[in-house]
């Protein structure tokens, strides 16, 4: 009886552990240097959020070398995800091995998890940092070198009890919510400068502007004084221009 109930007791927690450290399994399809998804699912407080990303790197490829002024070939031999910045509080990543490698011509995946709190809604702007290790021919010469590199592909939308999230590519604008009331939240991963940005109505009339930060930062605009119905949002810089449709109710 005894070894019985020790048997259940340990198949149950066997069971328990496979579960939290439940692994992704990478797409072997994706053959090319890049991630999937385009965008993320969007979250909501409350409810249990579960994303999976796959990333694959080319083991052939060529680098730029300032003190020759000109690209060399190289190998990738090895690459590292070594961190996660600006998930949301209770957020978690695993990847498909502990140490999230993968060798030059492999594909891996990452899973992101956590239960979006009480007044969390919002855009998160994820910064993924990595860790490449590749060998660079120097004439005859193979010259083993590891670089630290970054991913801001991807953003988190959280959604709250009211407001819609929108989906959208890297290069696009996102806007929080919207339908929005008194605070518009707005993002564009691809702006890596100072911008400025107009808010105009249905007839192209100008009701508001200024400035807005592209350090990868969500800017906050009040837009308490603009009553009910459909507007456009404007977004330009040396190398942006962007318009976007949004609700106030």
């Amino acid at each position: 009886m005894k070894k019985s109930l020790l048997s259940i007791i340990l198949i149950c927690a066997l069971s328990f552990t496979n579960n939290l450290f439940a692994q992704c399994t990478p797409d072997p399809n994706l053959t090319t240097s890049g991630t999937l998804p385009v965008a993320l699912d969007t979250a909501k407080v409350g409810q249990l959020y579960s994303q999976v990303i796959q990333y694959h790197i080319t083991k052939d490829t060529t680098i730029y070398v300032a003190q020759l002024g000109s690209t060399v070939n190289a190998k990738i031999d090895t690459l590292w995800i070594t961190g996660v910045v600006g998930m949301p509080d209770g957020f978690t990543y695993t990847c498909h091995n502990k140490d999230c490698k993968i060798v030059g011509g492999g594909t891996g995946c990452a899973t992101l998890t956590g239960t979006p709190k009480a007044n969390s809604a919002g855009i998160y702007p994820l910064l993924v940092l990595i860790q490449i290790r590749a060998t660079a021919m120097f004439g005859p010469l193979p010259v083993s070198q590891t670089v630290n590199d970054t991913n801001m592909r991807y953003s988190i939308i959280v959604q709250g009890a009211t407001g819609l999230g929108e989906m959208v590519e890297n290069q696009d604008m996102i806007l929080y919510p919207n339908p929005a009331k008194s605070d518009l939240q707005v993002y564009v991963p691809a702006l890596r400068e100072n911008a400025q940005f107009t808010i105009s109505n249905m007839q192209g009339q100008t009701l508001s502007s200024g400035a807005i930060s592209g350090n990868r930062e969500v800017s906050h605009l009040n837009i308490s004084n603009l009553s009910s119905g459909v507007y456009f949002i404007q977004i330009q810089s040396s190398n942006c221009n962007l318009v976007k449709k949004f609700w106030v109710e």
